[in-house]
């Protein structure tokens, strides 16, 4: 039984022939809304001259200084919207996003391989819910071809502990990460209350902006 093409043969002669006039891979999967494999199994052996080669190079260069350009759009926007924002009030909305999003949910265990996370969590547990250091255990997950001891170093610095307070779990084939120094697990011991109120606190911040919501829904219904 003969398979039918995708994309017809005058689709495919136009993508090559539009590649062939100096359009990028990224151009051509705009115009033609081709996933960039197809475009590149298409067009990969079509002939560029150098001066195209040098068009489409400019492109690239074109799309880099675009992406710069999106980076500091993005940075002005996030400092405009926390230009006001209480950080102080806003650690229970932090703490319940983050433990949702990272954290165990049948025991209290929090584990990532971003350092800015586990600062700031350790941060609101510190700070916030009186946790100390002696309460909490670090278990980083390590593979080839990370070195122990300087994993351990990392991390301790981070989590700002002694260095013996910092474990080490080292299996090839159960860590596989591309990471530098491993994922680190921070467990609270005896935390089954500190569970019970993560798991309320999201609830209630959920409950909140869900209710939040529907009343802001309500209101542009009865002024229409």
């Amino acid at each position: 039984m003969r398979r039918h093409r995708r994309h017809s043969a005058a689709i495919i002669n136009s993508v090559k022939r539009d590649r062939a006039s100096g359009m990028s891979l990224s151009q051509l999967t705009t115009k033609y809304q081709m996933p960039k494999t197809t475009v590149w199994h298409h067009v990969q052996k079509v002939f560029l001259s150098t001066e195209k080669r040098q068009t489409i190079r400019s492109y690239m260069g074109g799309s880099r200084a675009e992406k710069v350009r999106e980076w500091e759009r993005a940075q002005k926007e996030s400092s405009a919207i926390l230009a006001n924002i209480d950080v102080a009030s806003m650690w229970p909305i932090l703490y319940a996003a983050l433990y949702w999003s990272e954290g165990t949910k049948s025991s209290f265990v929090f584990t990532n391989t971003d350092e800015r996370m586990i600062r700031v969590f350790l941060f609101i547990l510190r700070t916030h819910l009186d946790v100390k250091n002696n309460a909490l255990d670090f278990m980083i997950r390590t593979c080839a071809p990370m070195n122990a001891l300087v994993c351990r170093k990392y991390w301790a610095e981070v989590a700002s502990v002694p260095l013996s307070q910092i474990r080490i779990n080292h299996n090839d084939k159960h860590n596989k990460s591309n990471t530098k120094y491993g994922m680190c697990r921070v467990t609270l011991k005896r935390g089954a209350y500190h569970l019970k109120l993560v798991h309320c606190l999201f609830q209630g911040v959920a409950d909140k902006m869900l209710a939040s919501g529907s009343r802001s829904s309500m209101d542009r219904t009865s002024h229409s």
